[in-house]
């Protein structure tokens, strides 16, 4: 998928949570767990630029040390979300976070995560996972092998991922009870299923899911390293 993010291009970029898969526009990278336990990333730490151990809760930087933080895929692992929220921005002018939706998390059901993430307006908002995983890891395997499902989950992103790209006070962060999907009104359920592109782009999507399943996932490493991309 196309991240929503727009890093300066001059200023320092932090990312926390950078995993096996680390933005190439980072200057700093931040993660809490080292070795090879990889169960909740998706191949071996990178450690190819300056590199921090560091519980994100209580960041070791300097108020507004950095331009930029990148944050994909971290929140919904969080033990104090809305502490997490306050770190970023005090140490950083702006950021980006994106998180699975809680439609995702419903489908694939990690077990390691803790909440389920859901954009309101502007506001990220959080409620805690249920311990049940109805489909076990199909939605995994069609994710990787199917290109039909490949091409709709990403003809509706919006659907899957949470994006919130924030700028000085403005990242809000709340943790409720229960879940703010509005799935028994019609017209918000009619909203969430129109298609988001054009039946040329539609086309062109399914061409590019299509040849995008036949590369295995250690190919699709390689294309991220040559172009300089997080995802491909």
């Amino acid at each position: 998928m196309k991240q929503k993010l727009n890093p300066p291009r001059t200023g320092l970029v932090l990312e926390i949570g950078s995993g096996d898969n680390p933005n190439p526009r980072s200057n700093v990278l931040v993660d809490r767990f080292l070795g090879s336990d990889n169960r909740e990333r998706g191949g071996d730490l990178v450690v190819d630029r300056p590199f921090v151990v560091a519980d994100a809760h209580h960041l070791p930087f300097k108020e507004q040390a950095f331009a930029y933080s990148i944050c994909s895929h971290i929140l919904e692992h969080m033990d104090d979300p809305e502490q997490f929220a306050a770190e970023l921005r005090r140490v950083s002018a702006a950021g980006y976070i994106q998180s699975p939706s809680e439609i995702a998390e419903r489908l694939f059901h990690w077990s390691f995560h803790r909440w389920y993430v859901n954009l309101v307006g502007d506001t990220l908002v959080l409620h805690p996972k249920e311990p049940t995983e109805p489909f076990g890891e199909l939605f995994d395997y069609l994710y990787e092998y199917n290109p039909a499902y490949y091409f709709f989950q990403r003809s509706a992103p919006d659907l899957f991922w949470v994006e919130r790209e924030w700028h000085g006070d403005d990242l809000r962060v709340e943790v409720r009870d229960q879940s703010p999907l509005p799935l028994r009104d019609p017209a918000a359920l009619r909203e969430l299923a129109r298609p988001r592109h054009s039946p040329l782009g539609l086309a062109a999507l399914f061409l590019f899911a299509l040849a995008g399943r036949i590369f295995r996932s250690g190919m699709r490493k390689s294309m991220r390293r040559i172009l300089g991309r997080s995802y491909v």
